[in-house]
């Protein structure tokens, strides 16, 4: 018996039989909107295709050539078995649909090629388990500037990428499993309004992520039913006064207004945290190891991120286009690449952090301008301990840099407040009036910046006493006025007052300060 005539008709209607019923009803709603009177099938299995009473064409890519023989509109049902290719789906309002994810797998011929690469719009592909992808440019399913596909109930592991979105919109990922993927599970890039539902992602690399230079390009519909690692996804958009819940595997707040991020462990992700253009926002005691970035904020402004944790990511904190954000008492230690980097980015203040032992930079700042640094350590990186490159007015003082090398500055930047600079472990000079400021300044590498009052010693700041807010050595109702000030926001507050000013330990000045101060003035609390 020849193997057309095992595989011709019984087999195709029990592959049929095994369609969804969203398969069908999608193919009924194209072909309404098409006009066609009834939508073909073609079958495959391990030795060629067939249509419904037609010839049997053996191929030794079986899938391809059924491709390359349909029309739009058509139905390719694959019988279960093991196949070997590539398959390149460049016809729209095609439907592959697998017999099931459990019994037919599609392993990639070339390694160095996606397994399914979709160039169409309105495509299905759905019940396969795809692998062998193996390159970390290259995906088990691939989407590629196309729009209206659906893929769903396939696993798509052992990959570089498992699913991987490119400038593709208005598509619908659902039930799919990415595991063990060498790169990423899910990943979008340069992709809109996107649906993602009931997705499964585990063990990868970097387990799920979103990327784009657009509000646009962030804008997905993503809900909870979506996990990594056992824990949901929360990819908030448009959303304003809610507090992230505690059971989250993935944050992403996009266009967000008064959102905190509080008491956090996140892992293995394109961006343990993501804040793209949101504001007003916060992320508190947070620990992010083994993302791409640990935090990432992409064109936002007036965030606060205190007492976050960063270690052995890619880069520890990264800010990109972001504004007027302030960094207070974070850790960015034993990074891959930066402990803390700001790109493009503009007045944001850094107070009280340590990025130390990174691979590259411990703070880096590219094409950013107005930045405050003020009492942060950066000690035992590998390249600098802080590097400025086509950066300008930034001010940088009362800072510890204890590596080989220490800063880097190709443009006009302040490394000094006027009176006091920092701490430099290959500085040399003198002090002869033992004020504790070198007599010499301190020429920084790379340009003609320099730090006019470099210290001999690491800055211990001689902190202003907690509540002092007037440097009058006392508390009085004078220090409690002005906490109110800056609470209320008539009075502005530099770092050292906000050091001073912050007696609740909060890493802001609210009205809780000023009674706190005002107690500590009557003798009724310590602070």
């Amino acid at each position: 018996m020849d193997v057309y005539q095992m595989t011709t008709k019984s087999e195709g209607m029990m592959i049929l039989g095994k369609l969804k019923w969203y398969t069908i009803l999608a193919l009924a709603l194209w072909l309404a909107f098409s006009g066609m009177a009834a939508a073909e099938q073609l079958y495959v299995n391990e030795s060629g295709w067939w249509r419904v009473d037609g010839a049997f064409n053996a191929s030794g890519a079986p899938i391809q050539a059924a491709v390359d023989n349909a029309t739009a509109g058509e139905m390719i049902c694959v019988a279960a078995g093991s196949y070997t290719e590539n398959v390149n789906v460049d016809k729209p309002r095609l439907t592959l649909e697998g017999e099931g994810g459990d019994v037919v797998t599609v392993t990639a011929a070339n390694s160095g090629d996606h397994v399914f690469e979709v160039t169409a719009d309105y495509v299905n592909i759905s019940m396969f388990t795809v692998t062998g992808a193996a390159s970390f440019m290259y995906a088990g399913i691939y989407l590629d500037g196309v729009d209206h596909c659906n893929i769903y109930e396939n696993n798509c592991s052992n990959n570089g990428r498992g699913i991987c979105l490119e400038s593709s919109s208005d598509n619908t990922l659902a039930n799919n499993t990415a595991n063990s993927n060498n790169i990423c599970g899910i990943c979008l890039f340069c992709s809109s309004y996107n649906t993602l539902e009931s997705n499964t992602m585990s063990g990868n690399a970097w387990n799920f992520g979103v990327f784009g230079y657009s509000l646009s390009e962030y804008t997905q519909n993503i809900d909870t039913s979506n996990t990594v690692d056992g824990k949901s996804i929360y990819y908030w958009v448009d959303q304003k006064d809610w507090q992230i819940p505690s059971n989250a595997g993935f944050v992403g707040v996009v266009n967000g207004t008064n959102i905190t991020v509080r008491d956090l462990t996140l892992t293995d992700n394109w961006k343990g945290v993501l804040f793209a253009y949101t504001e007003n926002s916060r992320i508190e005691n947070v620990t992010v190891s083994s993302n791409y970035d640990g935090i990432c904020l992409h064109s936002s402004s007036n965030n606060t991120l205190a007492s976050n944790t960063a270690l052995d990511n890619y880069d520890g904190v990264a800010l990109d286009d972001s504004s007027n954000n302030t960094l207070v008492s974070n850790t960015a230690n034993s990074n891959n690449d930066d402990g803390i980097q700001l790109d493009d980015s503009s007045n944001n203040t850094l107070v009280s952090n340590t990025a130390n032992s990174n691979k590259e930079e411990g703070i880096q700042l590219s094409f950013s301008s107005n930045n405050t640094l003020v009492s942060n350590t950066a000690n035992s990186n590998n390249d600098r301990g802080i590097r400025l490159y086509k950066s300008s007015s930034n001010l940088i003082y009362n800072n510890y840099f204890n590596n080989t090398r220490n800063a880097y500055d190709d443009g006009s930047n302040h490394w000094d407040s006027g009176s006091v600079g920092n701490y430099y472990s290959d500085y040399n000079g003198a002090d002869l009036d033992g004020d504790g400021i070198g007599e010499d300044s301190y020429s920084i590498p790379g340009g003609e910046s320099i730090d006019r009052f470099p210290l001999m010693h690491p800055w211990t700041g001689d902190t202003p006493q907690k509540g002092d807010l007037n440097g009058d050595g006392k508390l009085t109702p004078a220090d409690v006025a002005i906490a109110l000030q800056i609470a209320v926001g008539s009075r502005p507050c530099d770092p050292t007052t906000l050091a001073a000013a912050d007696v609740s330990g909060d890493n802001r000045i609210t009205s809780l300060d000023a009674l706190m101060i005002l107690q500590a003035a009557d003798h009724a609390i310590d602070l």
